[in-house]
């Protein structure tokens, strides 16, 4: 699935494959120039770099592993998790005072409030880094977003690009809540049937 257009008239590609494999990205984004938004899955790099893309990280795939880390802190104690957790926060705040601006008026103030948020947190990164393991959740989020970190970075680039990828997400949850319901689309053709609905 994928989304894109200008956000008063947003598109959303739903395409079926039996595979997750590189090539399926590949051969749906033959010749694409531009942006593109994709969670941490090794077959979305193929696409992602070629010249003329600009690979983008989720900021929402980065703020679950931290929530994820949360749930197993020692109750009732602030934590390394709750920490990132809020700076992440505070770019989402940023974004929602932003959202009835347009992209030239979003992206200044991108780069006036998010990117000292980012600078803020990028500190915090590279310090708590080299005391982390990534054998419990705390060093999996924290090595998720120092991997990420330029391609979650990059929406402060521009006003028109989105922190997250939410939008595809919601586009697909009637598929996710369905999947059960759907055992019928066990087929290509019953699958290209279901997306076609």
């Amino acid at each position: 699935m994928q989304t894109g257009g200008p956000p008063n008239q947003p598109v959303i590609f739903f395409d079926y494959s039996t595979s997750r494999a590189q090539e399926v990205p590949s051969r749906l984004l033959a010749g694409y120039r531009g942006y593109l938004m994709t969670d941490d899955y090794a077959g979305y790099n193929g696409p992602g770099v070629r010249p003329a893309v600009e690979r983008m990280g989720c900021w929402a795939h980065a703020r679950r592993k931290f929530v994820e880390a949360q749930k197993v802190q020692p109750k009732g104690k602030t934590g390394r998790a709750d920490i990132a957790l809020n700076l992440v926060n505070k770019l989402y705040g940023i974004g929602r005072d932003l959202k009835e601006v347009g992209d030239e008026h979003r992206h200044e103030s991108r780069q006036q409030n998010s990117l000292p948020v980012l600078a803020q947190l990028h500190i915090w990164l590279e310090k708590t880094q080299p005391q982390m393991t990534v054998q419990n959740a705390l060093g999996k989020a924290i090595s998720y977003l120092a991997s990420n970190w330029i391609k979650l970075a990059r929406y402060t680039e521009a006003g028109y690009l989105p922190i997250d990828n939410n939008a595809g997400e919601r586009a697909i949850r009637p598929f996710v809540i369905g999947r059960k319901n759907w055992r019928f689309s066990d087929t290509a053709k019953g699958a290209t049937a279901s997306a076609q609905l």
